[in-house]
């Protein structure tokens, strides 16, 4: 057999060396018979070594990997091909990737009578490939694994690659989104993308911009996108890396709900500093046109046509003065006379009164916490702000419905308020603007405007917070929270003024530097039967006291320029140790309470007044 093979041995030893590729010849046994130059290169292996060798006694690894087995194949005339193989060869340690091509060998008559072997080194371009595949790995791995979602999609909006991170953004599968496009994620209005933006793409600029995808449940999806036109299979399409900015756009929106708070309380305040800039002025002129009127009507027969006139002007005074306590109420920074206060008992009492005046198809429900802590506070402030949310409240439910009082501890620290009904609700433009002073939907001759407002001022003022939650159809609920002060502490009640009798025939010192003031009190002064004695300055009134003069009692204005009425009393009373001082002041709030407290015999007179007012205050002076 072996002198058959080189008989029909054709091809000659020379070409077969110089080929550059490898060229082996497998006997029956398939035992070499040819091992050209190139082999022994490739292996390091002579001819010598190998000829009349099996391959499994050189080469183990061509047991693995089907190499040995494509021979066999071959020489059974049943495979034949290119079959790809990692060698090693152990004499020389040389390694790498080789391909190799086997055909059957016949002799004339068409019998198999070997193997044709061809083999090429690929070592280079199998790593290469290697290289090539393990970048594409890590570039796919890196690209499912980044933290954000990347898209390619056509310039129509169609994807073309989609990572994983973008699809589960979405809330599909990546085989899911790859079906999909930017309309099907897109807001309504949204489904293309602006021209003006492909433009700028289209003209090599990278773009970040922020959209608004809708997520597979339904729920919105804020995104940052930066986006940039590539090149790919000769086309161009869009790269987009997507960020989820869910969490940003929540401290935005939070931020911009306190920047509009901290808007709405400067407004506030805003007014509140005018409203004392002009209460004193303001007061003074309704104090005259009150004084007067209510002087002239009492010097009428009551049912006259002129006792009716001066009743109009003396309510229209009166109103016009409720109006200014309200404007003073804006700018109020401190309660006007702080105590320990039990809420839940000025809640009782809210009630008490609604059951009896302003309910009627309401109903109302009181839920309070029975060990609610105390709150340091202005009782009269706090009362007239839950007064006014509840006739809010009720004003909401024209027909029927809930109005709902409940109060809790929110911790050691903190309770809560909440005045909560059932009725019409306000759209989120009436709600935005619920604060603004003057603002509301009342009807004219309804409502001022201010009810809201004030309640925030109190609130503010009480260092607590204030919330309002309201949608068309599902009512309103206004939650105000207050720093307690402590359990054990109770909430006492302020005492009924005393009646005070007329007293007459008192020499009277008015000190106020508005001459309009001066006529009016001297008028009412002298319709109740008292002298006046009129200067225009707490200096003016030293000076006429040092000389001699000895009132019963003293009218004394608090605000006035030179040494005011603060700066005056202390010298007054060193003077006049026990005649009887009536501080005037439009704006009796805590630092004027304080004053008239710090000294024995002076009591507050708060403008505008009537006569009926004053002569229940000088008759009480009178008799301490």
């Amino acid at each position: 057999m072996k002198k058959a093979w080189r008989e029909t041995d054709l091809v000659s030893q020379l070409i077969i060396g110089s080929v550059q590729e490898g060229i082996i010849f497998h006997d029956l046994e398939l035992r070499y018979q040819v091992w050209n130059a190139f082999m022994e290169r490739l292996t390091g292996l002579p001819a010598s070594a190998v000829l009349g060798r099996h391959p499994l006694e050189l080469f183990p690894f061509m047991k693995v990997g089907g190499v040995m087995a494509r021979l066999e194949q071959t020489l059974a005339g049943t495979d034949s091909g290119s079959i790809d193989f990692p060698y090693y060869i152990p004499a020389t340690g040389k390694s790498g990737w080789a391909q190799q091509t086997s055909t059957p060998f016949r002799d004339p008559a068409g019998g198999i009578i070997g193997v044709i072997a061809i083999v090429r080194d690929i070592t280079e371009s199998k790593n290469a490939e290697m290289a090539l595949r393990e970048s594409e790995e890590r570039y796919r791995t890196q690209f499912n694994l980044a933290s954000e979602g990347i898209i390619v999609h056509t310039l129509e909006g169609g994807f073309l690659e989609v990572n994983e991170t973008f699809a589960r953004l979405h809330g599909y599968s990546r085989q899911e989104m790859l079906r999909m496009g930017l309309k099907d994620i897109n807001l309504p209005g949204q489904a293309k993308m602006p021209q003006e933006r492909l433009d700028r793409l289209l003209a090599g600029e990278s773009v970040t911009f922020e959209v608004r995808h809708v997520h597979r449940d339904g729920h919105i999806i804020p995104l940052e996108v930066m986006a940039g036109v590539v090149l790919s299979g000769g086309q161009s399409v869009i790269l987009a890396f997507h960020r989820d900015i869910t969490e940003r756009k929540q401290v935005e929106e939070e931020r911009a709900k306190v920047e509009a708070r901290l808007r709405q309380s400067e407004r506030i305040e805003s007014l509140g500093l005018l409203a004392g800039g002009v209460a004193h002025d303001m007061n003074n002129v309704l104090g005259a046109i009150l004084g007067l009127a209510s002087a002239n009507q009492a010097s009428h027969e009551a049912g006259s046509a002129v006792h009716k006139a001066f009743d109009t002007i003396a309510k229209a005074a009166v109103r016009g003065g409720e109006m200014v306590k309200s404007l003073l109420a804006l700018a109020r920074q401190s309660p006007d006379e702080e105590r320990d206060l039990d809420l839940n008992a000025i809640l009782w009492e809210e009630a008490h009164l609604l059951e009896h005046t302003t309910l009627a198809k309401v109903r109302l429900d009181l839920v309070l916490a029975p060990d609610l802590l105390p709150i340091r506070g202005d009782e009269g402030a706090l009362t007239h702000a839950i007064m006014n949310l509840c006739v809010n409240a009720v004003d909401a439910m024209p027909d029927n419905g809930t109005l709902t009082l409940r109060t809790r501890n929110l911790d050691q620290d903190w309770i809560e308020v909440m005045v909560e009904d059932t009725g019409d609700g306000m759209t989120g433009d009436v709600l935005a603007r619920a604060l603004d002073p003057f603002f509301t939907t009342k009807p004219v001759g309804k409502g001022t405007g201010l009810g809201l407002s004030m309640v925030y001022s109190t609130v503010k003022a009480h260092h607590g917070r204030m919330d309002i939650e309201s949608e068309p159809g599902l009512g309103t609920r206004v939650r105000m929270r207050f720093p307690a002060c402590g359990p054990g502490a109770e909430a006492p009640r302020s005492e009924e003024p005393r009646p005070a009798s007329a007293a007459a025939g008192l020499k009277v010192l008015l000190v106020d530097d508005d001459e309009l003031i001066q006529s009016t009190i001297q008028m009412i002064l002298e319709v109740l039967g008292h002298a006046a004695t009129l200067v225009g300055s707490g200096e003016e009134a030293l000076a006429e006291i040092e000389a001699g003069l000895r009132p019963d009692v003293v009218i004394l204005d608090l605000n006035m320029p030179g040494l005011g009425g603060a700066g005056t009393l202390p010298r007054l009373r060193a003077l006049l140790p026990g005649v009887p001082v009536l501080l005037a002041t439009g704006r009796a709030d805590q630092s004027a309470l304080d004053l008239a407290a710090a000294y024995p015999g002076v009591a507050l007179l708060a403008k505008p007044f009537s006569m009926a007012d004053l002569q229940k205050h000088i008759g009480a002076l009178a008799r301490t």
